[in-house]
């Protein structure tokens, strides 16, 4: 029989995210209480924000607009960050280039965007990034990723890289321990990186058969083994194409404890410890505590080990929606741990109903939404997007993931989390059953005991970005710093005047300013002191962070998708590999993402020619052969072919590392490039049709390093310069109803910045200037507690 054990207190920490692992701590009665004393001070010193990006859609074609909204969130219970004021966005494209890059203005935590997809664009997963100044000084994997599909022309049959199916195998909280019963839980995949279903049996080292296991979904699956001492086990495996393979499991250790947690209950979460009888002996009476955290709060149980098995149960209710830590200590050491998910019902419900359920052509659609809290009921002023999208033509999946999945499920689990919404849609005991199984095996601690207990952790004190600044060095005709100048910036369209004056090292700031992107300045030099011209180095908006391999499964998860509408039938594109590796060809040595290689361009040139230009187009016109350029644009000069002039009226294709882009070519700073390759004739028909007037293609510096933006003085003691500013988000068009009755775009409406009023209530109102079909509804939001929660409904147009 269980004995319960007592003396169960909590306590409220701070709002930061931990985890856990093992090491030893002093032995005294006050070990618990040292424990929660060195977690709180651990979540004080390392609070973290996060990004959350909700797209209008998840499908996109060659040529259309991703509209987005970025969430930014503080802490371990989502608080709507009051820290960070700026943002960067980045677009990725399929082969880990940057594509675009912009910068938002936070506003309570929330700023809106868009990215421009080129026309010509081929099949595949691309990446949104976005990320605060405060996430990157925290690390890579904090930096939020959002995979968009793009369902265009494939250039290249996706073929899988050749590898085999894995398997992995856990004991519960981290012990396999001789004579007791363990759970082995387990996730298989394939070479795709997706969940497949496996078979097979468990045996002892004599080949006897111990036991069976199957999947249950995704991959996962679990079973139950009690090892005896001195025995080793083996699993042996089935794959889907029957193929086999043999597993070692972990050796059982001859003393020990286990850590079980069974989650399966709606309500309660109930906890286990047992200790085989070689372990009791050696440690009865010893102190025992299971320190339980979630969201910011600790909870504490303590007994002695005066019984081989004890227990208790814990009111989910006491708990946040969200990962749970479990950790058994012994006289003060962490000895196992495993984590679970308390799902309880939804903090924050939002419901969206529309005041009919079918309309005409024409008529006027009106959204309700209506936001209140699952405990009190009480309605609740929240922050929310909404997009509208035609159903019959975006596919969609019901089990993607959303706000509510991205805070509290994802971040805290290591590797791809397949169908996230299946866990959250409809909650029963099945789900809750797969849940637990996600936490046993992808289960990521982001904390090491060891640390927290010794107090080796390094406190975040970089301090969040508020602002924009314009800095650099004032440099003479030799390029020597000039020190203890005056500089004055200017802006003639906002009347902006500010003073400032170089130090001894011929640097400049000007802090704490917001301007938006291309905004031109000038910076009046006082040129008194010297006849030398002057030039100025400016400083880099922000270093970008590097760009990590896409690890989405991209593969299986794209095979199904439709060739985008526009481009579906544009079979002149030719089909070699895109590729950033060095090539060699023609005798010519350099990094190439043209698609017929390095030497096969009309024209080289090299970043020497243009680095220190205030933009590319400067910097290449003249040098550039034949080409003028025009609003960011680039054309061929018309020139005699035979005894015909040919007049190019159509922009040059763009294409940057290998991507297709309709971007302008001054979106992309000088000192980013490393080459310009400029085709023409036979060597641009390689790209098709879409190369008809000729191609630049643009090889940017790689790892994310970029020089500062250099500037020369117009006129004496005058230099021009135009940093990166905010971007400034377009606004969603919605047709009139007299000029669109028969709309075509799949998104129909999307509203970034929907707010509920102190009742909990909005409206969102649009024409339904759309073809007959059905329309899908996606609201997703937070509230100022930090609670997430998302909605899809859907009505009909006839």
């Amino acid at each position: 029989m269980k004995k319960p054990l007592l003396m169960v207190f909590a306590c409220i920490c701070l709002q930061y995210t931990l985890h856990a692992q093992t090491t030893a701590a002093p032995r005294t009665d006050n070990d618990i209480k040292q424990i929660v004393s060195k977690l709180q001070t651990t979540l004080a010193a390392t609070t973290v924000e996060r990004v959350y990006i909700h797209s209008d859609k998840p499908y996109y074609d060659p040529g259309d607009t991703i509209y987005f909204k970025a969430y930014v969130t503080a802490g371990s219970q989502h608080q709507i960050s009051k820290g960070s004021s700026v943002l960067y966005a980045d677009l990725i494209g399929k082969n880990d280039s940057l594509m675009q890059s912009i910068i938002l203005q936070l506003d309570n935590g929330q700023a809106h965007g868009d990215f421009e997809l080129p026309k010509y664009l081929t099949k595949g997963n691309y990446r949104i990034r976005a990320y605060t100044q405060f996430m990157q000084s925290q690390g890579g994997e904090y930096l939020s990723y959002r995979t968009i599909s793009v369902t265009g022309h494939s250039l290249t049959k996706v073929t899988p890289a050749a590898a085999n199916p894995d398997v992995q195998f856990f004991a519960e909280g981290g012990s396999f321990v001789a004579g007791l019963p363990s759970r082995i839980s387990f996730k298989a995949v394939g070479a795709d990186g997706l969940g497949i279903n496996i078979k097979g049996t468990v045996v002892d080292n004599l080949n006897k058969v111990v036991g069976k296991f199957t999947t249950a979904r995704v991959g996962l699956g679990q079973f139950f083994l009690t090892p005896e001492d001195g025995k080793t086990y083996r699993a042996k495996v089935t794959y889907p194409d029957g193929k086999t393979a043999s597993v070692d499991l972990p050796k059982a250790v001859p003393a020990g404890m286990t850590l079980t947690v069974n989650n399966d209950a709606e309500d309660k979460m109930s906890v286990e410890i047992n200790a085989n009888k070689a372990f009791y002996l050696a440690n009865k009476n010893k102190e025992l505590a299971v320190v339980i955290y979630n969201a910011g709060i600790v909870k504490t149980v303590k007994a002695v080990l005066d019984n081989q098995s004890l227990g208790f149960d814990l009111a989910k209710k006491d708990l946040r929606t969200g990962v749970a830590q479990v950790t058994l200590f012994l006289d003060g050491s962490p000895v196992n741990e495993r984590l679970a998910f308390i799902q309880n019902r939804a903090e924050l419900n939002v419901m969206v109903n529309s005041d009919k359920a079918a309309y005409a052509r024409g008529d006027n659609v009106q959204l309700n939404l209506n936001a209140k809290t699952a405990d009190s009921q009480k309605q609740s002023t929240g922050y929310f997007s909404l997009s509208v999208v035609n159903d019959t033509k975006v596919p969609t999946d019901e089990n993607r993931g959303n706000i509510v999945t991205d805070l509290l499920l994802t971040p805290e689990l290591t590797g791809y989390v397949e169908q996230p919404g299946y866990y959250f849609n409809n909650p029963n005991a099945d789900t809750r059953k797969s849940l637990d199984l996600l936490m046993l095996t992808q289960g990521y601690r982001g904390f090491v005991w060891k640390d927290v207990l010794t107090g080796n952790i390094l406190a975040n004190s970089y301090v969040p970005k508020t602002a924009l600044q314009v800095s650099g060095v004032l440099l003479n005709q030799a390029n020597q710093p000039v020190p203890n100048n005056k500089v004055v910036l200017m802006a003639k369209q906002s009347g902006l005047l500010l003073n400032s004056q170089t130090d001894g090292d011929g640097r400049f700031v000007f802090d704490k300013i917001a301007f938006m992107d291309r905004t031109g300045f000038l910076l009046k030099i006082d040129n008194a002191t010297t006849k030398n011209k002057l030039h100025v180095v400016l400083d880099k908006t922000h270093n970008l962070p590097p760009i990590p391999a896409d690890s989405y499964p991209s593969e299986k998860t794209m095979a199904n998708l439709p060739e985008g509408e526009s481009y579906a039938n544009n079979d002149n594109l030719s089909n070699p590999k895109l590729s950033n590796a060095l090539l060699t060809n023609k005798n010519a040595v350099y990094r190439s993402s043209n698609l017929a290689g390095a030497g096969n361009a009309d024209q080289v040139i090299y970043k020497t020619s243009f680095r220190n230009a205030s933009t590319l187009t400067t910097g290449l016109d003249g040098v550039a052969r034949g080409i003028r350029f025009e609003a960011g644009k680039a054309y061929q000069r018309a020139r005699i072919v035979g005894s015909n002039a040919q007049a190019f009226n159509e922009p040059m294709l763009l294409v940057v590392d290998g991507t297709i882009t309709s971007a302008d070519i001054d979106s992309f700073n000088p000192n980013d490039v490393e080459t310009v390759e400029i085709l023409r004739g036979s060597n641009a028909s390689i790209y098709g049709m879409a190369g008809g007037a000729g191609v630049i293609v643009i090889n940017t510096k790689q790892g994310g390093e970029s020089e500062p933006s250099f500037a020369r003085e117009m006129s004496p003691g005058v230099i021009a310069i135009m940093p990166q500013g905010f971007y400034a988000a377009r606004q969603f068009y919605t047709p009139n109803i007299n000029t669109a009755i028969n709309n075509p775009r799949k998104t129909i409406m999307w509203n970034p910045d929907v707010v509920t009023d102190k009742n909990g209530n909005a409206v969102v109102s649009f024409n339904s200037n759309s073809p007959a079909g059905t329309y899908r509804v996606t609201v997703e939001g937070i509230d100022a507690n930090g609670y997430p929660a998302a909605s899809v409904t859907s009505y009909t147009v006839k």
